[in-house]
């Protein structure tokens, strides 16, 4: 199975990761935010995801809108919560829905 038909599941060897780095930097090239990501490993154990910069923007982007909603949620409520704080609570909040997703798949 070739790096272009792997799917984000599938761990891709370090060795192989660097053999094929640029086919796959291509292959983000011409599908931008819709190539799938590509989980690199030693011994085929997941360690990285390496995925486009588009796809990176917008996840990274997805954080910060809750962010702000928490923040607007935080001021309508009259509690003091700053755009620091507002992010921490998004990344606990996003960290605790994976583990909640692994745990049932198992």
């Amino acid at each position: 199975m070739t790096a272009m038909t792997r799917k984000p599941h599938d761990v891709l060897a370090t060795r192989e990761a660097r053999a094929q780095l640029p086919a796959l930097l291509e292959r983000f090239r011409q599908a931008g935010a819709d190539a799938e990501p590509v989980v690199i490993g030693a011994r085929r154990r997941p360690e990285a995801v390496v995925l486009s910069y588009e796809r990176y923007l917008q996840l990274a982007g997805g954080r910060e809108r809750v962010a702000a909603a928490l923040e607007a949620q935080a001021r309508e409520a009259s509690e003091t919560l700053d755009a620091d704080e507002a992010l921490e609570v998004a990344n606990a909040e996003l960290h605790a829905s994976r583990r909640e997703r692994r745990a049932k798949r198992r």
